[in-house]
């Protein structure tokens, strides 16, 4: 089957609780690095009361990188979730688990993004959630343009959570 029509299915997959579509560029993670703010994401419990997300990728002397997500409810302290980043497909680089609290694991991946890497969609393997991500605090930005991405993904984007900027 050709790639193009394996894509075509991706809507009807995720409709149907099947995995997430793969990661189809590979990633510069010294482009990836740095901070990305949060624009809009699909339900998760951790993120319930979320505001004003951003996750921060900084790279270590050892040539790996931790991760730094940031989550500002409103009228409530900051919660900060530190974790250690993995390359799960090394020389792709577009999919990585994040272990926090050294025994928790989670995986992520880079399903698209920006030529100018001003935007980025990020999934994990399930389907289940996503998260759109901006490099700028200005959300509205690149709104638009993740919205569509990830609609062509074949992610339900009217069940998506704006962040309040957004």
């Amino acid at each position: 089957m050709h790639l193009k029509s394996l894509l075509a299915l991706a809507p009807l997959c995720l409709l149907l609780g099947a995995a997430a579509p793969e990661p189809q560029k590979p990633v510069d993670l010294q482009r990836y690095a740095g901070r990305w703010y949060e624009v809009a994401r699909l339900h998760n419990k951790l993120e319930e009361d979320c505001t004003n997300a951003e996750a921060t990728y900084t790279p270590t002397a050892d040539g790996g990188y931790t991760v730094t997500q940031a989550c500002l409810p409103e009228n409530a302290r900051p919660r900060l979730f530190h974790a250690n980043m993995k390359i799960m497909d090394p020389g792709m680089n577009a999919k990585f688990r994040l272990t926090f609290f050294l025994v928790v694991h989670k995986d992520y991946w880079v399903l698209d993004y920006a030529p100018d890497h001003s935007w980025v969609v990020l999934g994990e393997p399930t389907g289940k959630y996503l998260w759109l991500f901006s490099r700028t605090p200005d959300l509205k930005a690149n709104r638009s343009a993740l919205v569509a991405r990830a609609k062509s993904l074949g992610y339900d984007t009217s069940k998506l959570i704006y962040d309040k900027g957004a």
